[in-house]
């Protein structure tokens, strides 16, 4: 790519254009011969621009002029006050004649690198060169301008700085009549608004003298509008004077307040203001209240402007939300609201779910169940709170909703059906936290109930997270609702030929005087039972009907129902009496040649 651009350079050094000097540095008299050669050509058609811009170069006539003023050294207010008006315009002079050298300096800049791209016999060159040295031509009047403006710009502020001296500042007197003023600019603001709405219907019943008329009374009343502005501003900048001359700190406010006047009426831009009105305002201030409070004053303005620019940076809109703008801070500021009602809403889950364990008159169902209704209730709240501070109306938001009714009915319908029968359980509180339940193919404790699912936690510690919609759907067997009492049935089955009534009253006395006798409960409500429930294939069998109490041995089924089986058989053995199991004979025999298998069901020890 380098050896590309550098063969193109040389190709252009070669056979490329190159900036004439002696026209585009000419003075008049090339021009004029340079013009003759033109007129005294054959081609009569062609050189329209450059004879155009000939003229341009050798009767040469600026438009702006300078005038130069001689100042003196106010002795009265009033004088005064020409002074700082003299100033402002000097000072819209100077930015307008920069602007100028600017535009001139870009426009060289963008013609010679247009001349460096045509060939050298390009018929177009001399136009470009001619144009160039016009271009030339104004840039050097309007630097020498901006010089001149310049060397007024500090004779002025050289003469204001003695005027101080001379004249005296009353501050009530000023705020008086500055508030005089802004009554005055306020009226006259109020005539130019009618002033342009009688211009709109005179246009609108085209009535051209009336235009006129009304356009000439615009002019004249702007004028004086200006002149009102230029005059409180004027008012503004002896009051800041005032606050320097006797060393007070809020002349440091009075100079925010006279850049804010000078850009709210317009009398100065905020690059006229940077440029050429702060760095005389600094000036003052050191010469009256000295380097030290001076610096220590603007640095403390620098910092709230600072501050203030951040603070206008975070409220610009970005966009609109049913009218409602939204900046960058209301999004922070509603993140940081919905952060917030997420950490209240953790912080009481957790003081309450303390108390809970605490205080023996709560149970783990009424902690959880207080512990997660205090937390999404905090949580809602928060989240309409944060859409308010983002500036977002409910009742825009509900009509939203309204819209997308049907939609969300269909795509969230699982999600709401939880959600309504997860507060069905928790005010209902069929199911608690803590209760044994079985449901469908699982059984365990029930540990959390959510707005979405509840968490049961089995007897091999998995935790099983079902939506909520089942336990409503679906039937739900609560071995522990209202107490933890729950009858156990245990089967067994003893031989043929054995006396029943003594199988019921070994197994009864030996489960009365077993150590399992502390968690049974034997009366006239629950009381211990063994029934014989039938006479089966095989075996005489019986059920041991027994009540236990105790979370331990109810949530535990299988693990109770062990012990009661092993203390069965272990009586049964003892005793004697046999447990049968089943016996088949097989009788297998060839009748003609073909096998047959019988087989005879028996009764086995």
């Amino acid at each position: 790519m380098k050896k590309i651009v550098l063969l193109f350079l040389i190709i252009q050094t070669l056979f490329g254009a190159v900036i004439d000097k002696t026209i585009v540095e000419g003075n008049t008299t090339i021009y004029k011969n340079l013009l003759q050669k033109l007129n005294e050509s054959n081609n009569t058609q062609g050189f329209s621009l450059e004879k155009s811009l000939l003229n341009e170069l050798i009767y040469f006539e600026p438009k702006q002029h300078f005038y130069e003023k001689k100042y003196k050294v106010a002795q009265s207010k009033e004088e005064f006050e020409a002074l700082i008006i003299d100033a402002i315009k000097n000072m819209h002079k100077l930015s307008i004649y920069e602007q100028k050298v600017k535009s001139f300096s870009k426009k060289i800049k963008t013609i010679e690198e247009e001349i460096l791209l045509l060939e050298k016999n390009s018929s177009k060159l001399l136009g470009f060169e001619l144009q160039d040295a016009f271009y030339h031509r104004q840039l050097s009047f309007y630097k020498d301008l901006v010089a001149k403006e310049k060397e007024q710009l500090e004779k002025l502020k050289k003469t204001i700085t003695l005027s101080i001296k001379k004249v005296s500042f009353n501050e009530s007197t000023i705020k008086k009549e500055f508030k005089m003023l802004q009554a005055k600019i306020a009226k006259k603001a109020e005539l130019l608004e009618k002033i342009k709405i009688n211009i709109e219907q005179a246009e609108l019943t085209n009535n051209k003298i009336a235009v006129q008329i009304l356009q000439k009374k615009l002019k004249k009343e702007k004028k004086r509008f200006e002149n009102l502005t230029y005059k409180l501003f004027a008012l503004q900048f002896e009051l800041f004077l005032e606050k320097i001359i006797h060393k007070d700190i809020h002349a440091f406010k009075e100079e925010k307040n006279l850049s804010k006047i000078a850009q709210k009426y317009q009398i100065l831009t905020p690059l006229q203001i940077k440029n050429y009105m702060l760095p005389f305002l600094l000036k003052l201030e050191k010469e009256y209240m000295g380097q030290i409070k001076t610096f220590a004053g603007s640095s403390k303005q620098e910092f709230e402007e600072f501050v203030g620019n951040i603070w206008n940076f975070l409220n610009r809109p970005l966009f609109h939300i049913n009218d409602s703008p939204i900046s960058i801070f209301k999004i922070i500021f509603s993140l940081f609201v919905f952060a917030l009602g997420f950490f209240l809403g953790s912080f009481y889950k957790r003081k309450v779910t303390k108390l809970a364990t605490s205080k023996t008159a709560f149970t783990q169902a009424t902690k959880t169940l207080l512990a997660n209704l205090g937390y999404y209730i905090i949580v809602i709240v928060a989240f309409f709170v944060a859409l308010h501070v983002l500036g977002v109306e409910l009742s825009s938001l509900a009509l939203v909703a309204g819209a997308l009714s049907v939609g969300i009915g269909f795509g969230l319908q699982n999600v709401v059906a939880n959600f309504v029968s997860g507060l069905i359980l928790m005010f209902e509180r069929s199911i608690k936290v803590g209760d044994y339940i079985e449901i469908g193919e699982y059984q365990g404790y029930v540990t959390d109930i959510r707005m979405r699912s509840t968490t049961i936690k089995t007897n091999d510690n998995i935790d099983i997270v079902i939506p909520n919609q089942n336990f409503i759907k679906n039937n739900v067997i609560n071995w522990t609702m209202n107490d933890r009492i729950k009858r156990f049935a245990i089967p067994f089955g003893v031989e043929y030929g054995t006396d029943a009534r003594k199988v019921i009253k070994v197994i009864k006395e030996a489960l009365m005087h077993s150590e399992y006798r502390k968690f049974i409960i034997d009366n006239a409500l629950y009381e211990t039972k063994v029934i014989m429930t039938e006479m089966g294939e095989s075996s005489v069998n019986f059920e041991l009907l027994v009540w236990v109490k105790g979370a331990d041995k109810i949530d535990r089924p299988k693990r109770t129902k062990s012990l009661f089986l092993v203390l069965i058989y272990e009586t049964l053995r003892k005793h004697n009496i046999e447990i049968p199991f089943p016996q088949r004979d097989i009788h297998i025999k060839t009748i003609n040649g073909v096998l047959q298998i019988k087989e005879d069901s028996k009764q086995g020890k």
